[in-house]
């Protein structure tokens, strides 16, 4: 069984390393998806290598290496879904603060790293004969067993607020389960790392309260196998399903797609350029997912070069078929989307917790200036005007 989990845990940390380094990926959010999920993939990894098979007592000067990196799990994943939800792209200079325990714990574990090799040897040794200790012993000059628990009720802090900040914004993920809603990232990301969150506490709670009692390791079982399937899973589900976060695209479905898609007949001789596009289907399933998936429309700035490189077709081939398949240019395209976004948000009563400079900045605009312009020529009536008549019906 530990080979098992030593071999998926592998994989697993190759898997978040992949995202977080993967040169093809230009979305900051979902490499930090992959920093909290290779936090979490290293420290089970390590656990299992260093104190289940015994390694820690031939390498004690490993002990701990780890254990700060433990406090960054929880800040990253809720940087991926703030910046998921409100299109920010990066950190800003208040995120830093989120850094601080791990700081902590690295000063505060100095003196235990420079204890001598026999004195960490000894530490090693009755971790490895009682796991349980692995919560009380070796710790600086703030008890580990702090630590631990610390940890884990940031964890839930962190969770929490992200449920919230979804209820916020993007309310109906939060009602039943459909479909649709397997197929969001965003959606299964949160659901797991709930399921981890809450676990990996419990656990904790009952490794604190029942360390001499049996009947609990029945517990404290069940809790870390959930702990440990819920991070296996989210790994898991990238490999099944790629396209929610690395890009790819399932070519036999793109090809019954294509086959799928009805022909247009727009005049007797063919265009062309279109005509050097092959699998046409496959580009507008890739425009299409771009846009109602991955929503990068959102992104500030983006142009057709930009979105060119992403689905592999040239700028030039883009231009054609948007103007052939959608009746209207790129960028035009583009800022239709955001407007319907910028309008979904208003039907939420966005504007009861941000200003009309806020809401365009979530919607992809560079300026609130642009953002109204745009908006009441698709619309015919401001953003605030288009509010009150939405609210009056």
């Amino acid at each position: 069984m530990n080979l098992l989990c030593i071999i998926l845990l592998s994989l697993s940390t190759i898997n978040s390393l992949t995202l977080i380094f993967k040169p093809e990926n230009p979305y900051l959010k979902n490499k930090m998806l992959g920093i909290s999920l290779f936090c979490y993939n290293i420290s089970l990894l390590v656990y299992f290598l260093w104190f289940e098979n015994g390694y820690i007592v031939d390498h004690p000067h490993s002990l701990r290496s780890m254990s700060p990196m433990m406090y960054l799990n929880a800040p990253f994943f809720y940087f991926y879904i703030r910046n998921s939800l409100m299109n920010i792209n990066g950190l800003k200079n208040a995120d830093y603060l989120h850094f601080i325990p791990a700081a902590v714990h690295l000063l505060d574990l100095i003196p235990f790293y420079l204890l001598s090799f026999e004195e960490k040897q000894e530490i090693a040794k009755t971790i490895f004969l009682n796991k349980n200790l692995l919560y009380y012993v070796g710790s600086g000059l703030i008890p580990i067993s702090f630590h631990y628990l610390f940890r884990l009720v940031l964890q839930l802090v962190y969770f929490s607020y992200c449920v919230y900040l979804v209820r916020k914004l993007r309310p109906q993920l939060m009602t039943l389960i459909s479909k649709e809603k397997l197929g969001n990232w965003l959606f299964i990301s949160l659901v797991l790392m709930g399921a981890v969150a809450i676990s990996n506490f419990f656990y904790m709670i009952a490794c604190y309260f029942g360390e001499n009692q049996s009947h609990l390791s029945g517990a404290k079982l069940i809790f870390s196998s959930i702990g440990t399937l819920g991070i296996l899973c989210l790994n898991l589900y990238i490999n099944f399903n790629p396209e929610r976060v690395y890009g790819y695209f399932n070519k036999e479905a793109d090809k019954k797609v294509a086959e799928e898609e009805p022909v247009v007949k727009t005049s007797s001789v063919e265009n062309p350029v279109m005509a050097e596009i092959k699998d046409t289907g496959l580009l507008l399933e890739k425009i299409r997912y771009a846009l109602h998936e991955e929503q990068v429309f959102l992104n500030k700035g983006i142009t057709i070069v930009d979105f060119a490189k992403k689905i592999d077709v040239s700028p030039k081939l883009l231009s054609t078929l948007i103007n052939r398949k959608f009746e209207t240019n790129f960028n035009e395209l583009i800022n239709n989307y955001r407007v319907d976004y910028a309008k979904d948000l208003l039907e939420k009563n966005i504007l009861e917790r941000y200003s009309i400079e806020g809401l365009a900045n979530m919607a992809g605009f560079n300026s609130r200036i642009t953002f109204f312009n745009v908006f009441k020529k698709k619309e015919g009536v401001s953003p605030s005007e288009y509010l009150k008549r939405y609210l009056t019906v």
